[in-house]
């Protein structure tokens, strides 16, 4: 789940027929009902099939960050909603070595906040 623009939406990767599918839906509490509102091109998540991923995401305005890790592969996309693009995003790297695993973490610094 991640929040974006006010809305709550959900982030799912799903395999079927051989291949694997990134999708964010949408529920619309009028209609009770589930709307997809944008799917990965099958070329950027066919690697992603029989992976078993843990997928982690924050929002921030109109674009979703996504990681995408498993003991095989760690991958990082951004999606954004006003111009309909997935990007996908170097990986992670400390000193010189990829990092096995990177979470995405929701952080809006401010002023008056109290440590």
């Amino acid at each position: 789940m991640v929040e974006c623009k006010g809305e709550i939406l959900v982030v799912v990767l799903s395999d079927f027929f051989e291949s694997a599918s990134l999708r964010v839906w949408w529920y619309d509490l009028k209609t009770k009902t589930c709307n997809q509102i944008a799917a990965m091109p099958p070329a950027m998540s066919h690697e992603f099939y029989d992976k078993k991923l843990d997928i982690n995401c924050v929002g921030a305005g109109d674009q979703i960050f996504i990681c995408l890790s498993s003991a095989e592969l760690c991958s990082y996309v951004l999606y954004d909603f006003a111009s309909n693009q997935w990007v996908e995003l170097p990986e992670c790297s400390m000193n010189g070595e990829a990092l096995e695993f990177t979470s995405a973490f929701s952080f809006e610094p401010r002023i008056e906040a109290s440590v």
